[in-house]
């Protein structure tokens, strides 16, 4: 047996490779490329002494594989990828079961800096705001703030229906529940993609049966979902939720009157005409 293999065998004694010759002959390959007339560097014996490299050796053995010195260091990064990537999805997890306290939160900073600046806030405006990272930190635990947008919040608060936004600059706003909560259950708790099609469906409707579109006072007051429930509380209801019906498109405007937006008018040609 070469010397290279007797420091493999002797390495490899200690794991659940002892006595495994396609694996010393793997290990011997790395400790010593010229025995076999491979021009490679060597893998140093006292790499070893490194958990992390012990433990890439080992997975690399494990796949059949020499573990050279580039292999256990594309390995090492591999893992260490994969572990922030599996760390990040259980920290979102975490952030999913709290989302209607974020999503709440969010709409509020975001609401305040529209009265403010009347333009919307950036996503890392919003999201490294004082009371957001305050939070992560309760809800979530400790993250880096760069680490911050990995946790999708942004997009888990627009599914809830929380805020809006679409691909325009700064045109996040607050969102359908935001506006609806003051209102308790006097109005419709569908889901937030069921209110814009309502919305998109009774505009449409009324163009086709008035041949215009309906005054806002007429939005308010007619439309109710499936429950029978008004899906506004009031004029000045609906016009308050008039931004994010337009920015998610699920409406938009003609001579300040409501229509469908594109959103909208695409969910009408999916949708039966009754």
């Amino acid at each position: 047996m070469p010397p290279c293999d007797d420091i493999a065998a002797a390495w490899l004694s200690r794991t659940e490779f002892a006595d495994d010759r396609t694996a010393v002959g793997l290990l011997s390959r790395a400790i010593s490329p010229r025995e076999y007339a491979l021009k490679r560097d060597s893998l140093p014996v006292t790499a070893a002494a490194d958990p992390r490299t012990a433990a890439a050796i080992l997975e690399l053995l494990e796949r059949g594989q020499v573990p050279t010195m580039p292999a256990i260091r594309t390995l090492i990064v591999q893992n260490e990828m994969r572990g922030e990537a599996e760390r990040i999805e259980r920290l979102g997890r975490r952030a999913q079961r709290s989302i209607d306290d974020f999503g709440r939160l969010l709409a509020q900073l975001t609401h305040e800096y529209w009265v403010m600046n009347d333009v919307g806030p950036t996503r890392r405006d919003i999201l490294h705001t004082d009371p957001m990272l305050e939070l992560i930190r309760e809800r979530v635990g400790d993250i880096t703030p760069n680490a911050v947008k990995h946790l999708w919040l942004i997009e888990r608060a627009q599914r809830a229906g929380w805020i809006a936004y679409n691909a325009e600059p700064r045109s996040l706003c607050a969102g359908r529940r935001f506006h609806s909560a003051k209102y308790g259950n006097r109005v419709s708790l569908r889901p937030v993609n069921t209110i814009g099609s309502l919305v998109a469906s009774f505009l449409d409707r009324h163009h086709t049966e008035q041949g215009r579109p309906p005054r806002w006072s007429v939005l308010a007051h007619d439309l109710r979902d499936d429950r029978g429930r008004r899906v506004f509380n009031d004029t000045a209801d609906v016009r308050a939720q008039q931004q994010w019906l337009t920015t998610a498109e699920w409406l938009a405007l003609a001579d300040d009157l409501p229509v469908p937006g594109p959103r909208g008018r695409r969910a009408l040609t999916r949708k039966p005409r009754r």
